[in-house]
């Protein structure tokens, strides 16, 4: 991939985080780790509360006044659900979810309680594709991969 490529790849991201859609659908693999995009593109108050919740309304994350609050986080997320702390006061409230499960796919809702801003995911997991042998170069180079979506997703709400 070349870097005119890359630099196009990081721009339709870019474009499609901070779109103005409020229902999004994201993909992931067993075991592997996805971002859950919520991003209000509006001036903010200092302080700011947002909720993450899963389709049985379990609590994914709790952001109280612009900060993580873990105290009622549903069993099944603790250890394996973050956020980007440092992007709140952008109005980024995208969670990491890391050790993906099956049982994880379903919609999630992120309301941001301070603006009555609602972001509705869908997530989709599914198990790892097969890994097939590649060939490589007869330099003996590895050759470049193409990045996985979420980490350029990672890379883009960071330096967003």
């Amino acid at each position: 991939m070349t870097n005119r490529s890359r630099f196009l790849l990081l721009v339709l991201l870019v474009f499609c985080l901070n779109s103005v859609s409020c229902l999004e659908s994201v993909e992931g693999f067993v075991g592997g780790i996805i971002i859950l995009p919520c991003i209000y593109d509006q001036p903010l108050p200092a302080e700011v509360n947002a909720f993450w919740r899963d389709k049985n309304d379990l609590s994914v994350l709790d952001i109280n006044k612009s900060s993580p609050d873990y105290n009622f986080q549903g069993e099944t997320y603790r250890g394996r659900v973050s956020s980007f702390t440092d992007k709140y006061k952008n109005g980024n409230f995208s969670i990491l979810m890391t050790n993906l499960q099956k049982d994880d796919t379903g919609r999630y809702e992120c309301y941001v309680k301070t603006v009555s801003y609602r972001k509705i995911v869908d997530l989709t997991v599914s198990d790892k594709p097969a890994v097939t042998k590649t060939d490589r170069p007869s330099s003996g180079a590895a050759g470049l991969k193409e990045l996985p979506l979420v980490v350029l997703s990672a890379l883009c709400l960071l330096l967003c």
